[in-house]
């Protein structure tokens, strides 16, 4: 029984053992994730600028007409961007902000259409590092009267999750140098005032209810200084993706475009405490149209 003990106590050892050097490495391995960001180009003074600091988020709500099923319909989007304190650990939003490593903009996309008689709710998160641009975490969602399909960024990895045959559960590599396409109307205000390059490789927006092309392609870029602001127009292969935006920091969207015939015009923009206006008679900030 004694050689039992012994026996039984060295593998409960040897087990436990085993688990801090896994625990160790997968922290490390956290940290080795995180600490490569992407790169940034162009003017980025508009991330590091205190405007960010002041507690509260530019919340801009905008009419939409949106293609689908071979039409155009009328709905309404928010693009809400505001500063977080970050968890590298969990890769959360720090609830202590003395202990976060690094700041983080968020960017909220919040679009709702009604089609038919059911309507299409879809939103999509993402997080940029505030000190390099580079792409900390993203999480968007579609959902409507068939379904709900589901798509995570997370150290490195993309899972997506959809009920459309063929687009089950799905994980692969997020691809080295991509930016993401829902993440443009944050990322491009690096080019308002600093130089464009010629082309940006872009993955394909994830806020969708179907994921039939999950690979990063290269986008041509064209700047041009108009008179209601600066446009940063992307073209492939037939596709294009147009944002205006106003020539003062910190460059709010006032128009997005798509060669299929989706606008995105700007109704409404402040800096809000938004977070704290739920109650009934708040909703009276929207203007009718995008309530």
């Amino acid at each position: 029984m004694k050689i039992f003990l012994k026996s039984l106590a060295a593998l409960l050892f040897l087990a436990l053992s085993i688990w801090a050097i896994r625990s160790d490495s997968v922290e490390e391995s956290v940290n080795v994730v995180n600490a490569e960001p992407l790169p940034s180009v162009g003017n980025a003074s508009w991330r590091r600028d205190p405007l960010w600091d002041d507690g509260k988020a530019e919340f801009c709500a905008y009419d939409v007409l949106w293609a689908r099923y071979g039409h155009h319909y009328e709905g309404r989007a928010l693009l809400i961007l505001v500063k977080e304190p970050w968890n590298d650990k969990l890769d959360v939003k720090a609830d202590d902000p003395a202990a976060s490593r690094f700041e983080v903009l968020k960017l909220n996309h919040v679009r709702d259409v009604a089609t038919g008689i059911y309507t299409y709710h879809q939103m999509a998160s993402v997080y940029l590092r505030r000190d390099t641009g580079g792409l900390q975490k993203l999480a968007a969602t579609s959902s409507e009267a068939c379904g709900v399909s589901t798509a995570e960024v997370v150290r490195g990895r993309l899972d997506t999750r959809s009920y459309f045959d063929g687009q089950g559960d799905r994980s692969l590599d997020w691809p080295a140098g991509a930016i993401p396409e829902d993440g443009l109307p944050m990322a491009l205000r690096d080019f308002v005032e600093g130089e464009a390059p010629a082309t940006l490789r872009v993955f394909p927006s994830l806020m969708q209810s179907r994921f039939p092309e999950l690979a990063a392609a290269e986008w041509k870029v064209e700047k041009k200084a108009m008179e209601e602001g600066v446009r940063i127009q992307l073209q492939r292969e037939g596709h294009s993706l147009s944002y205006t935006f106003e020539r003062q920091l910190p460059y709010r969207l006032l128009r997005f475009k798509t060669g299929d015939g989706t606008v995105y015009e700007m109704k409404k923009c402040e800096r809000l405490a938004y977070w704290e206006m739920h109650d009934p008679g708040d909703e009276a900030w929207l203007p009718a149209g995008v309530r």
